[in-house]
């Protein structure tokens, strides 16, 4: 926990930022949802086959799938989703060049009752 996906349009030039935009996310949301750094893990996922809007080629998304567990108020998880957002932009708006991109938020809770984790050492 906490769980992070970011989607996004394979053809965007971004993807020189995300390790860095990953570990920002993991620092500002820790702060936000009061969770511990070292316990989160992003996905990075290039989408090939998106469409949007008209279906031109200079439309482009970054959507950020944020899963804490369950707990947390209606308020921290809008502050979450807030200073996600944020974060996105800060990283990757000035590389989309003549893109029209979309960046999105989406903040979901895990059941705290039925995530399990298992960590192993060295």
């Amino acid at each position: 926990m906490p769980q992070l996906e970011i989607e996004y349009s394979a053809n965007l030039p971004i993807t020189e930022q995300l390790r860095s935009l990953a570990i920002s996310l993991h620092r500002e949301i820790a702060k936000a949802a009061d969770a511990d750094p070292a316990s989160f893990k992003t996905r990075l996922s290039p989408l090939e086959n998106v469409v949007i809007a008209d279906g031109g080629p200079k439309h482009g998304m970054v959507h950020l799938d944020v899963r804490l567990l369950s707990g947390r108020s209606d308020n921290v998880k809008y502050d979450v989703g807030a200073i996600a957002l944020e974060t996105l932009r800060a990283h990757l708006e000035n590389l989309v060049g003549d893109f029209d991109v979309q960046f999105t938020v989406e903040v979901h809770d895990l059941d705290r009752a039925n995530y399990h984790k298992h960590v192993t050492s060295a």
